[in-house]
């Protein structure tokens, strides 16, 4: 797979949107620094389309234009971004006129097998996971097991995508996947959880999700599952919930 998963249009999501409790990073590896000013801002929910960062004010109007390098590490691209708006101390920023090495970059930097290698276990015990493995970009895989072993509930957060298994699904009997995008939504007050390698904090995420699962997000989960790290036994129980039923 090559490709970025595409955002579904207006008519292909669901009208309500969801909120919910997300683990995240306080410290994100990715960077935006702006040229004009210096400023360095921690990059989240990035894409091939654009990204939010956290602000401490609103420093752009939206709709202005705002020039600045994203470090990937260990490459950085220089990037053109329309101020879309703010969410909590998130503004989000859409990327325009990008170069054709700008987008190889950014492609490379979000594909599946990257994203899928640097998932690490986190340790810490979580109220909405038995299992959470983080990695660049903000990936996030969350699962939730029940006594036995068996899977509850598998989450993938991604880019700014997110696909979900779920056992029980409502209303009852319909489809257990679950597709569709996110946007951090950042507290300025931030309630530490607990401490590791970097702070972890719940912040709140929209999820707008599709009407019917998108098969292209439901592969990309599937490639970041594949390519992970996980224990070979529980990644091939995670994988299995995402392949389609014949």
């Amino acid at each position: 797979m090559t490709k970025n998963p595409k955002k579904s249009s207006d008519k292909s999501r669901l009208k309500v949107v969801e909120r919910r409790k997300h683990p995240r990073f306080l410290l994100s590896g990715e960077q935006f620094r702006e040229v004009k000013s210096g400023r360095v801002f921690a990059a989240y929910d990035l894409s091939q389309n654009g990204l939010s960062i956290r602000t401490d004010e609103k420093y752009w109007p939206p709709n202005s234009m705002v020039q600045g390098i994203l470090n990937l590490h260990p490459e950085s691209i220089e990037i053109t971004a329309r101020v879309l708006g703010y969410h909590g101390d998130r503004v989000a920023l859409k990327a325009e006129g990008l170069s054709t090495y700008s987008r190889s970059v950014l492609s490379k930097a979000l594909s599946p097998k990257r994203l899928g290698t640097s998932l690490k276990l986190i340790k810490e015990k979580l109220p909405m996971a038995d299992f959470w493995f983080h990695g660049v970009c903000c990936t996030d895989v969350l699962v939730r097991t029940k006594e036995g072993g068996d899977l509850t509930r598998i989450e993938v957060f991604f880019s700014n995508f997110y696909c979900a298994w779920l056992e029980n699904p409502a209303p009852s009997g319909s489809t257990p996947l679950r597709t569709g995008v996110c946007q951090s939504l950042g507290k300025s007050e931030r309630e530490a959880l607990l401490l590791s390698e970097a702070p972890v904090n719940f912040e709140a995420v929209e999820l707008d999700l599709d009407v019917n699962p998108d098969p292209e997000k439901v592969s990309w989960a599937m490639g970041i599952l594949e390519s992970s790290p996980i224990e070979n036994k529980l990644k091939a129980m995670l994988v299995k919930k995402f392949v389609p039923s014949v």
